[in-house]
């Protein structure tokens, strides 16, 4: 299976608290940024402004990102975008949160009509007085985001930062003085950081070194062949490899085998 390799300069930010803004003008964007000053790394704003429905379906479809939450903007053609959310509650967004804006009231009755049960968006007219349940409402999902980062292989070092969570991390393998993380989305992110260095960053009950070279992901081994010196440890959706040496044999395999017991 081929993987793709992602430099350091091109993923500033993996898994971030992701955005969606569909439908909007320039002028009517919130500024989510600005509801978290000192976390600027945490949020990732998406905004989609098309005329073609369909486009901008396939276009969302198509995200590769894992989404946290959508607003949309009823203000242009609510009904055609009322529906559009229809489309997008019947997709693999079915149970995503969404925040529905406008000035007109008119337009939020419609999507009141339109989206009953068992749609459940957030609905507010756009104004000055609901900014404080707007706040209230982004940063429920986020701190529902941060939760989920406890268990988040976080790597800040002057050239880059990275956020990976750990169930999408198979192994990590040293090389010369970077390493490189595979995961289940069939990547490899190589970072320049030590062997050393990452095992550090490792949070406690996640991961176990396996190897002088290799770090192993417990929960996501399939097999573990032992008919070699080392021993070989298989994972899912690959034909990637991980070596598990004799002095990490006995603990790499009563972790794994514990893991399982628990799943």
């Amino acid at each position: 299976m081929n993987f793709e390799i992602r430099s350091c300069g091109e993923a500033i930010f993996i898994y971030s608290f992701t955005v969606v803004q569909c439908f909007s003008e320039k002028e009517e964007l919130t500024n989510f940024y600005s509801l978290f000053p000192k976390e600027k790394y945490d949020i990732k704003i998406l905004v989609y402004k098309f005329s073609d429905i369909n486009t901008a379906f396939e276009n969302i479809l198509s995200l590769t990102k894992e989404v946290h939450l959508f607003t949309f903007y009823l203000d242009k053609n609510p009904i055609c975008i009322i529906q559009f959310i229809k489309k997008l509650k019947s997709s693999k967004y079915a149970n995503y949160p969404i925040i529905l804006f406008s000035k007109n009231m008119d337009n939020l009755s419609k999507a009141l009509y339109i989206l009953k049960k068992p749609f459940q968006p957030a609905i507010l007219p756009l104004n000055q007085q609901t900014s404080f349940i707007l706040i209230e409402y982004v940063q429920y999902y986020y701190n529902i985001y941060k939760k989920g980062l406890r268990k988040t292989l976080v790597v800040d070092i002057p050239s880059c930062f990275y956020r990976i969570k750990i169930d999408h991390i198979l192994f990590i393998e040293a090389q010369n003085k970077k390493v490189s993380i595979c995961t289940k989305d069939n990547q490899i992110t190589e970072i320049p950081i030590t062997f050393h260095d990452i095992l550090k960053k490792i949070p406690k009950d996640t991961l176990i070194q396996s190897h002088r070279s290799y770090i192993i992901n417990p929960n996501n081994v399939t097999r573990i062949d032992k008919e070699a010196k080392h021993w070989i440890a298989s994972f899912y959706n690959t034909d990637k490899k991980a070596f598990i040496s004799r002095s990490y044999m006995k603990n790499a395999l009563n972790i794994t085998t514990k893991k399982k017991k628990n799943l």
